[in-house]
């Protein structure tokens, strides 16, 4: 029996994603942000969205990136925890910080389940759709190509 105060934890996927360096600290491990799966109407979305090209998905990830922040350690002052809203402004003031966080969400979100299972990646998985949402800082990418 499914009990959601129990089982959701398991039941939706998360990334953390470490960022420390490109927030000015140290080290990576000093800062991360960790994002939950999309809900299946977001993940259309997506799809839509890098067929469309590199605007449309990022345009399509700074809606979405408050709603689907987990958890992280970013704070306004000693004691006050920054909103999902501030993170994100945040994260897109930034092209590197951006492009880390979306290429590592899109590279680790969808098949960790299956991977923690099974210990590798099923050949179904190897080349996803949301591969195809990789951004580059070069302003090349892949969305929407049929190569």
């Amino acid at each position: 029996m499914f009990i959601k105060s129990k089982n959701y934890e398991n039941c939706i996927q998360r990334v953390r994603i470490e960022v420390g360096t490109l927030v000015g600290l140290e080290r990576d491990d000093e800062a991360f942000i960790t994002l939950k799966e999309l809900p299946t109407i977001d993940m259309l979305r997506l799809k839509d969205a890098a067929e469309k090209g590199e605007k449309e998905s990022l345009s399509f990830f700074k809606e979405i990136l408050p709603t689907i922040i987990a958890d992280h350690n970013f704070y306004e002052t000693e004691q006050k925890r920054m909103d999902g809203v501030a993170v994100t402004t945040l994260v897109f003031e930034s092209l590197d910080l951006t492009l880390k966080v979306i290429n590592e969400y899109t590279r680790s979100a969808f098949f960790t389940r299956v991977q923690r299972k099974e210990n590798k990646s099923p050949a179904s998985a190897q080349k996803s759709s949301t591969e195809d949402t990789t951004l580059s800082s070069s302003g090349s990418t892949d969305v929407g190509s049929s190569t």
